[in-house]
């Protein structure tokens, strides 16, 4: 019975120290696939094509060539009066540019700026003070700016509405 008793020290030693082994490999590998698993849903790690493509999002010298082709047309600016309940009134002035692709959209898209512009002061109009405030409100804007413009430019492609000046008094 004594040998039982100096067997169990033994065997608690080797227990002790495989948990030791475990501890010392699998918790920093747990560590390093957490983190990177983090990294990536973060976007702070780029995986897939992204990962080839470079810092830019483009494959090597794609970028390039689709600067050279890329124009603004720059938009009067814009001073309306937004939708208010009560005495006081609030305006948004606002100061955009058009990013189109090529000399062809350009053009097309600077006949079209009365078209555009109409169909900016009547969205404009109807809006709420409330509906421009923070980031979302701003994205939102553009988002609904950039779809009316589209629609009033076809077949022009404008890439993108570039707020230069939104300001609501």
């Amino acid at each position: 019975m004594s040998e039982d008793k100096t067997d169990q020290p033994e065997a608690a030693a080797k227990k002790s120290g495989k948990m030791k082994l475990i501890l010392l490999i699998g918790l920093p590998l747990l560590l390093l696939a957490g983190g990177g698993g983090a990294a990536v849903l973060l976007g702070l790690a780029p995986i897939g094509r992204q990962a080839e493509a470079g810092i830019d999002g483009a494959p090597d010298g794609a970028s390039r060539t689709e600067l050279k082709d890329v124009m603004f047309v720059e938009l009067p600016d814009l001073l309306v009066n937004l939708s208010v309940t009560g005495p006081r009134m609030r305006f948004l002035k606002l100061a955009a540019a058009l990013e189109v692709h090529g000399q062809a959209d350009a053009d097309l898209v600077k006949q079209l700026v009365p078209r555009i512009l109409d169909s900016f002061h009547l969205y404009l109009r109807a809006m709420r003070p409330e509906e421009l405030e923070g980031a979302q409100g701003v994205y939102r804007v553009k988002e609904e700016l950039l779809a009316r413009t589209n629609e009033a430019t076809r077949p022009a492609q404008v890439r993108d509405v570039l707020i230069r000046e939104l300001l609501v008094q």
